[in-house]
């Protein structure tokens, strides 16, 4: 039987071990590279501290090459992201009538709602971009964990704007621009990532 970083297995899925299940998806893209391999039971906790400190230098050294395009990239996004969610929401308040978003209540200006809206654009996309950088430094996949994260998180600010009081059509178009903004912002980064990925950009070791 082969050896692998996860232990002995006779057939099925790499990692697999006799007379266990194999891990979800979302338990191996969130597997540290640095706990890949596991260690007896009763190893000692020094050693576990020396880990977790060769993991904080890793994380703050910050020289792994995707992470300036990665910044770039969702700094971009966010001043995109922030002109365009500025611009629709004037839009459809001016065309069609509709008060979005619909968290900016009846009594707001079409202006004022507008760059509360372009704001909460540009930090959404930041926190993703920083979000990946950690998933970087950290995940063993860090393309699928942040699939896994930001899919859920789009959900999340979907399904929002219908929880709140207002206008049933401003809550729709709410989340209809939710799901799109969040949906691009999502792809483009990770697609970022992948692409490096694919290209052998990351030089850290993988298990």
């Amino acid at each position: 039987m082969p050896d692998t970083p996860f232990g002995r297995y006779s057939g099925g899925l790499p990692g697999r071990r006799v007379g266990r299940p194999a891990p979800r998806p979302w338990q191996r893209s969130f597997r540290c590279p640095s706990t890949a391999r596991r260690r007896p039971a009763a190893e000692a906790q020094a050693k576990r501290y020396q880990d977790f400190v060769a993991l904080h230098e890793e994380i703050s050294a910050g020289s792994d090459p995707v992470l300036r395009p990665l910044w770039w990239t969702g700094l971009a996004c966010a001043l995109v992201a922030a002109a365009l969610a500025f611009a629709v929401v004037l839009g459809v308040r001016g065309v069609f009538g509709v008060l979005v978003p619909v968290f900016a209540g009846r009594h707001t200006s079409a202006e004022a709602a507008a760059t509360s809206y372009a704001l909460c654009a540009l930090a959404g996309t930041v926190q993703a971009t920083a979000l990946m950088h950690l998933l970087v430094a950290t995940a063993a996949r860090p393309v699928r964990a942040f699939a896994w994260i930001g899919g859920t998180g789009v959900g999340a600010v979907a399904l929002l704007p219908l929880a709140l009081r207002g206008p049933r059509d401003a809550a729709l178009v709410t989340a209809a621009m939710n799901v799109a903004g969040g949906t691009a912002v999502v792809g483009l980064i990770a697609a970022v990532v992948a692409s490096a990925e694919a290209g052998g950009s990351f030089r850290r070791g993988r298990p």
